[in-house]
């Protein structure tokens, strides 16, 4: 069953169900009246029944006593409940009674009635409303029908008006059209001559166009054979530029071609006819200016249209090696040497690549194999040289070496190199032969500056002082022939360096202080200048401070500037200080026998005696002949009371070197002796 909802129900039906409710709830009404007055009839009766005297004898209001009506057990003693008949006392009564059902009668008839007439009506009333809704129902589409019908006809007066005018219109543009198609044909008699005429004029014009495109074709075609013609040109000298590129030794030649083959190759790009040979100048040009990812960059494009050309892989190696893509490197030249096996720049520098991939044998593959593809290639050499050196090889070391130099006399780099060897293995000697015979063949360069430095140094060390002095001196006299500021300061320092050793320590002191002009960063200055500062006394030991402490600061893991803090601390006696630089100082070089006397006489004046004897001691045990540390043990063993031990020392040093502190020693003798 759908429900409606009371707010969703129409008036009319709103309406219909409150009659049908009114007319239950009247139904429902005369029902419960009809049953109210049966019940008061009811009463009326008992009423009646209560006057009367039962058969046990007791009147209407007596006391019933309980036990008189009820047996003390349950069951036992009940009256007989079935009604007697009752005797009515007279006829009247009866005719009353009856009377009385007959009321009742037609009272209920009465209701029923009641009931059906109210019944009755509320169907009367349900039909006139269905007759009213269907009346005004029937109005309504009645006057519906009429407002259609008002509306048709104003539609179709409309329609007529509007047909009408549509008609009027219809004959204006008739006459319109009649009159513009005359126009049109005058018009058009009109065109039609101007279209004779221009199509006569566009065919002289067409005429005059073909003889002119015909020319213009020819001269296209003669333009684009010179263009061709040009550009093969063009292409040619490219190429020709290229390989003598290729070809070239001296740079300044080099980097003519490079100039003249640059915007030729440019052009050649830009107008689309771009060549292997182009790339590959403009590669070179790249690279001339350390643009290594642009040289990469066209030397690829040129391998793309030319992949068969092994100098393509050399420079491409080459520039992968700048870049550090030593694998990468590695590949081009091998591949250069399969297009190729003859060229030796490709094998040398696969040698090269070898030497950074740490694979020393390899390397020393290829620098042999160069040589044998051209024996006069000088770079295969001196690299051999270089890998038996790094391998600890001295014997094959040399011997290449002098392989090269029998071949190339002038060379000099190689004669200075070998020099450089016989030194880093001690062979001063040699060295010096060496270096002497390239300064021989130099010429007054940054070269020879540098070459008269290396052999002072290698003099100094082999204990020539005064030639060390003479050849010092050269290289600080010509050292303005280096540009390196740095390089200047090592030259100054060197020959403060021997001024020093030969005694001239002010000249020393002014030589150290131009070298940290020209470098004040320079470590090794500082420490020997601050040696000096502190030589004599210590009236310049706070500028001996102030060097070390920048030196420190720079490297703090340097033995020298350790071992000299802790000196200028004993001279300020701050013994404190001095005893944590010294030691500061072995943990850098352990075995150090002057650090070591150094740090027990500083832990002597801190008081540390004990620490103080052990280091002495062990000073004494790397050296027997360090009349010093006897000393100083000697003078601590006095301290903590071993006379004996101190005497036998003293007796010690006495014995090896009579003279050596002799009234210090004598003094502490006669001491213990007394």
């Amino acid at each position: 069953m759908k429900f409606i909802r009371w707010k969703d129900l129409t008036e009319e039906q709103k309406n219909s169900r409150l009659k049908k409710i009114f007319c239950v709830l009247a139904a429902i009404f005369i029902v419960i009246l009809i049953l109210l007055l049966m019940k008061c009839e009811g009463c009326s009766s008992e009423s009646r029944k209560a006057g009367r005297n039962f058969k046990n004898g007791h009147a209407y209001g007596e006391e019933l006593s309980g036990s008189e009506l009820f047996d003390d057990e349950y069951g036992k003693g009940t009256e007989d409940y079935t009604a007697s008949d009752q005797n009515f006392n007279s006829d009247e009564e009866l005719k009353k009674l009856q009377e009385e059902e007959l009321r009742k009668e037609e009272a209920r008839k009465i209701a029923e009635a009641e009931a059906k007439k109210i019944e009755e009506e509320s169907r009367k009333a349900e039909e006139a409303r269905k007759l009213e809704e269907s009346r005004k129902a029937e109005e309504a589409r009645k006057a519906a029908e009429a407002e259609k019908a008002r509306k048709e006809a104003e539609q179709l007066k409309k329609d007529e008006k509007k047909r009408k005018a549509e008609a009027k219109k219809a004959a204006e543009r008739a006459e319109e059209e009649k009159r513009l198609k005359q126009e049109a044909d005058e018009a058009a008699a009109k065109s039609l001559e101007a279209a004779r005429q221009k199509a006569e004029e566009e065919k002289r014009l067409k005429k005059e166009a073909e003889d002119a495109a015909q020319k213009s074709l020819e001269a296209a075609r003669k333009k684009a054979e010179e263009e061709k013609l040009a550009e093969d040109r063009k292409k040619s000298k490219i190429d020709e530029i290229s390989k003598k590129l290729s070809e070239a030794v001296n740079e300044t030649d080099k980097q003519k071609l490079i100039d003249e083959g640059v915007k030729l190759a440019e052009e050649l790009i830009k107008s689309g006819a771009e060549t292997d040979s182009a790339h590959y100048i403009i590669a070179q040009d790249a690279q001339k200016k350390k643009e290594y990812k642009r040289a990469l960059s066209e030397l690829e494009k040129a391998i793309k249209l030319n992949e068969s050309n092994y100098l393509y892989y050399y420079d491409m190696g080459k520039l992968q090696y700048l870049l550090r893509r030593y694998d990468d490197a590695q590949g081009s030249f091998l591949h250069s040497i399969d297009l190729n096996n003859q060229f030796p720049p490709s094998v040398y520098n696969l040698g090269l690549t070898y030497v950074k991939l740490n694979d020393e044998s390899k390397a020393l593959e290829s620098f042999k194999r160069s040589v044998k593809i051209n024996p006069e290639y000088e770079k295969g050499y001196i690299e051999q040289a270089r890998v038996y050196n790094r391998q600890g090889n001295l014997v094959e070391c040399v011997k290449a070496y002098d392989n090269l130099i029998k071949l190339f006399p002038d060379n000099t780099s190689a004669i200075m190199e070998l020099g450089s060897v016989y030194y880093q293995y001690g062979k001063y000697a040699e060295s010096e032969a060496q270096y002497k015979k390239a300064l021989e063949k130099l010429p007054k360069s940054e070269t020879k500056t540098l070459t008269s430095y290396n052999l002072s140094k290698v003099l100094y060390d082999d204990g020539k002082i005064e030639e060390a002095n003479r050849y010092g001196w050269i290289a600080y006299d010509e050292k303005d022939f280096l540009l390196n500021d740095s390089q200047q300061a090592n030259i100054t320092y060197n020959y403060a360096l021997i001024q020093e050793k030969t005694g001239r320590k002010e000249e020393a002191e002014k030589l150290y202080l131009e070298a940290l002009k020209l470098n004040p960063s320079h470590i090794k200055s500082k420490i020997n200048l601050s040696a000096l500062y502190m030589a004599d006394d210590n009236s310049q030991v706070e500028k001996a401070l102030a060097l070390l402490s920048e030196a420190y600061q720079a490297d703090s893991k340097d033995f020298s500037i350790n071992n000299n803090l802790g000196t200028a601390y004993m001279l300020k006696e701050d013994y404190a200080s001095a005893v944590k630089f010294y030691k500061a100082a072995l943990m850098i070089k352990e075995s150090d026998e002057d650090a070591t006397l150094n740090l027990a006489n500083a832990q002597t004046k801190n008081g540390e005696l004990a620490d103080a004897i052990e280091n002495f001691k062990k000073v004494i045990s790397m050296n027997a002949e360090n009349l010093e540390a006897f000393v100083g043990l000697a003078k601590v063993q006095l301290q903590t009371g071993d006379a004996a031990g101190a005497y036998k020392n003293l007796l010690y040093v006495r014995q090896k070197n009579p003279s050596f502190r002799k009234a210090e020693v004598d003094s502490l003798i006669a001491v213990i002796e007394d």
